[in-house]
């Protein structure tokens, strides 16, 4: 008897907890983005150089960028905490140079890789605002 009480008790946390969230509209953590700023999107190609093999250069895509990191696509899979030095193009036009560490990598496909980076240092306003300039084009382009 005293456990049927109890798993009741807990049942009703639980549903209180679920009205609970639901009137203050509290986001499910697991789901929702919790970045501190907003991503812009970016339509860039891009040029890479990873410390671990200088002599290797590696190309792909800026996807959007936010004031603590970018995110990439690339053909070839990277290592997680890899150093990268990342030149924005637009065009042959070289835009800006980033230097960034890999924080997560997911396949898309055997030859398409998403990567997130964390900035090492923060962008000055050139280079945030080359940046926005970009976002700007690839939006009045589409």
């Amino acid at each position: 008897m005293y456990e049927e009480w109890e798993n009741r008790a807990v049942r009703l946390k639980i549903e209180d907890f679920a009205k609970m969230a639901e009137r203050r509209g509290i986001a499910d953590r697991r789901t929702s983005d919790r970045r501190r700023s907003l991503r812009s999107p970016i339509d860039c190609q891009i040029r890479l150089l990873s410390a671990a093999t200088p002599s290797r250069i590696l190309s792909g895509s800026l996807l959007d960028a936010s004031s603590s990191g970018l995110r990439l696509i690339l053909a070839h899979s990277i290592e997680v905490g890899e150093k990268l030095l990342i030149e924005a193009r637009r065009g042959a036009r070289v835009v800006c140079n980033i230097t960034v560490q890999v924080v997560w990598i997911e396949s898309e496909s055997p030859n398409e890789f998403r990567v997130g980076c964390e900035l090492l240092t923060d962008l000055s306003p050139r280079q945030l605002s080359q940046l926005k300039s970009v976002a700007t084009e690839s939006v009045v382009r589409t």
